[in-house]
Parts: structure tokens; sequence; C-alpha cells
């Protein structure tokens, strides 16, 4: 049995003093945890917003103090004691460990080329890295923990702690859009987390449900999470960067063998310093693939920026409809099309569409895009859905596409006349209902 015990604390401009017990300090000092020191947060946001420079390192830490926070008071109802606990607390602390150069920017790489994402690369360094040696000298499984980051159930209770730190409104969540809020200077990520936390409670099937009584906060959760996405992790500037990221890593990749990493330690040589550092070292008469991640390079170094020339934003509650734009094919195809009328060069025209759930998404629920709540009846708890008591989650149960063009200044008039002729061929009507 793990004992509880902070043997050092940790002062968070979100969270305040924040504990840490010795198998953390150690995870936490150790040179695979370090690494996220050299990861920023929101990749490009920076370039919008000056002061988003933090970085994955303090939101992990965050992460796993509202696992604990959150833990503590479930998990003494289940009568699991403090080695759940510490479970629940390094589940929310490893949860990113895997991100590379620029978070979810190298991930697409890392997609592309390997079919792995970042959660694939976490359970990889909790196995095989000195983290996993850690865990397991201070007696925690390593692959309990690596259960845990990825959302897997073994057992009967895990959809409770599993819950905690991957699930719709979970801790990871609840950090991250009142941390990128802070650093952005954004008033949107306003949300009650300790009011969630509070209203919190287990179900008979051991699923997590929220008091109705917490409707308030719960709205205030979802219109906080569209609005941080619409504004500041789906900018129109901010996407254009990470759009130049992309294509730089894409081309450096070939280059450089970014992610044909092999062992734990090749990756965490990975950061986005190193990977910058790496790029401007590479000569750009070796290959089309070394030109374009110098020109990429240089671009962002000069802060001269693909240009949004038209944007749609849809709502559809129909995933296949959402998948399909962000196929690789269908968006080359409409950049060729696009670029045919307006007379360019295909490369000069990117469709950007990324889509998230505007309601955070549970694969484990019959409706994954419901929020569960309960409401006492007679002394009764009584299982309900968010959506049936609030016309804002009912609003919200569907996929958010923000559609964009993009080129450079120069074709900005005539591409974004190509654009709108392709996209309103069809009726806004038919596209947010298809």
């Amino acid at each position: 049995m793990i004992e509880m015990e902070f043997v050092m604390e940790i002062n968070d401009p979100i969270h305040d003093f924040i504990g840490i017990t010795n198998v953390e300090a150690k995870i936490i000092n150790s040179e695979t945890y370090q690494r996220l020191r050299r990861i920023k947060q929101l990749s490009g946001a920076h370039f919008v917003y000056p002061t988003a420079e933090h970085t994955r390192f303090g939101h992990c830490i965050g992460v796993m103090f509202l696992a604990g926070r959150t833990g503590k008071k479930l998990l003494d109802k289940l009568k699991l004691g403090d080695d759940i606990l510490q479970e629940v607390r390094l589940a929310g602390l490893l949860h990113d460990l895997g991100h590379g150069p620029f978070s979810h920017v190298f991930e697409e790489s890392l997609l592309e080329k390997q079919g792995k994402n970042h959660e694939d690369v976490t359970e990889w360094l909790v196995l095989k890295s000195e983290v996993g040696e850690i865990l397991e000298n201070e007696g925690v499984s390593k692959k309990r923990i690596a259960n845990l980051v990825r959302g897997r159930r073994t057992r009967k209770y895990d959809g409770v702690v599993s819950g905690i730190v991957a699930g719709q409104v979970d801790c990871d969540k609840m950090d991250y859009l009142i941390r990128d809020s802070f650093y952005c200077g954004v008033n949107y990520g306003l949300v009650d987390i300790h009011r969630l936390i509070d209203s919190l409670d287990v179900s008979s099937d051991y699923e997590l449900y929220f008091n109705i009584a917490a409707r308030g906060a719960l709205e205030a959760f979802l219109v906080a999470r569209y609005e941080m996405f619409l504004n500041v992790y789906y900018h129109k500037t901010v996407r254009s960067i990470e759009v130049m990221l992309v294509k730089l890593i894409n081309a450096a990749d070939n280059v450089l063998n970014l992610t044909n990493f092999k062992t734990p330690e090749e990756f965490l040589i990975l950061d986005d310093m190193s990977l910058v550092s790496m790029v401007r070292e590479i000569d750009p008469s070796e290959s089309e693939d070394a030109k374009e991640a110098s020109y990429m390079m240089n671009l962002l170094d000069s802060r001269i920026l693909y240009k949004s020339v038209f944007e749609k934003v849809l709502h559809t509650e129909d995933r296949f409809v959402s998948k399909v734009f962000t196929k690789k094919k269908v968006r080359e195809s409409i950049e060729e099309e696009i670029a045919s009328i307006a007379g360019v060069e295909n490369h000069d025209v990117i469709v950007d569409v990324p889509t998230l759930p505007s309601v955070p998404y549970n694969p484990h629920q019959l409706d994954p895009m419901e929020i569960a709540i309960f409401e006492t009846i007679d002394g009764k708890k009584v299982a309900r859905n968010l959506s049936d008591y609030s016309n804002i989650a009912a609003m919200m149960k569907g996929y958010l596409d923000v559609i964009r063009v993009y080129t450079f200044e120069k074709n900005r008039a005539k591409v974004g006349r190509a654009a709108r002729e392709v996209f309103q061929e069809v009726p806004d009507t038919a596209l947010i209902h298809m």
C-alpha cells in the first residue's frame, strides 16, 4: 500500500501550491519528463498571443493536481485507498509524455508516416523509458499506468479511474481551458472547475456523472471550450502557422527522418528547439524537401504567413460528414480545383479543416456526445442526459468544422474568389444538414 505523502510543493499560477509525492518528484526530475519543458502547449499560438509560451510540463502537473483532487473525492466512496489515488495522479502527470515537437503538429506527420499518435508514444515511453523503471522501483505497475493513460478499463471501477483523466469533462480539459486562457490573456476559459469536481459522483455501473445542480457550470464549460477552439485553437492565424509547421515538419522528415525513431533516447532528442535547430542546418540545395523545409523556416522566422481568404463554420451531427472533410485526398482535390480556377500553382492553395466534437466525446457511452448527469428523486439518484435539461448542451451535440482556404498575400484576391465559387456551389443549408 502506497502512502500518499507530499515531499515538496510546486507553486502554480493556476492552482496555487501543488503537493508532490516521492514517486512524482522522481518522475518530474527525470530526463524523459523534463523534455516537456521544451514542448510548447499551443505550438504556434505565441505568434498571435505573445504570452502563450507555456509548456506541456506545467499543464501535466496541473492535470495531476486536478486528478488527485477529483480522485480523493470519488475513490473514498468506492473505498479505494491511496495506492489507487496515486495511480490516478500519475496517469494525469504522464498523459502527454509522448507529444513531439510543437505538440499536435508533429503528430500529424507521425500519424501519416508511422500510424502512431502521441498516446501510442506515451504508452511506449511509460513502458520502455526510465519512467517505467522509476514506477516499478516505487511499487507502481508501469503496465497499469500505461493502461490508464490510454483509457483502458481492466478493473470494474476503471470507468471512474480512467474517466478522471480521459473522460468527457476530465481533468485534462479542465486544466488546459483555464491554463491556456490565462496564458493567452483571453477571458474565454472561465470555468468553475471546483464546482464541477464537487458535483461528480459514481453511478451503479462505475461511470462518472454530474449532479444536475451543476448544470450552469457544465454549460459554462461547454461554452468556454467552444469559444477557446474558435478564438484560440482554431484562430485563423494560429492555424496558418500550424499549417506552415506541418509543411515544414513533413519536408524536414524526408530529410532528417524525424519520425523514424526506434528508441526512447532517439525520441527524447526531439523538442521544439532541437527541431528548429536541425531544420536551420539543412542545406536547401540538397533536395526539394530540404528547400521546402528551409523556405518554411525562413517564412516563420520573418512572420510571413499564409492568409485566410475563405472561411465557413459548420456544425453537423454526422460523424461521416465530419470525417470526409479531414481526408487528405478530399482536401487535395478541392485545393486543385481552387488553384485551377484561380490560375495559381496547387501548392499555393491550402484547405484546412480541423474537426472536433462540439461536446467532448466519450466512446464508452451509448450516446457518445452526451454528458451524463443525475437528479435525486425521493432520495434516489436517477441518471439523465444533460441535453434533456440544457438547450446549450442540446445545440452543441455535433461536430464543429472550420473550413478555411489559405494562400500567400500576392494570390489573396483571386484565390478568395475561386474558393467562394467552389464552396458556394453547395448551399449552406445542405452543408450544415448533410
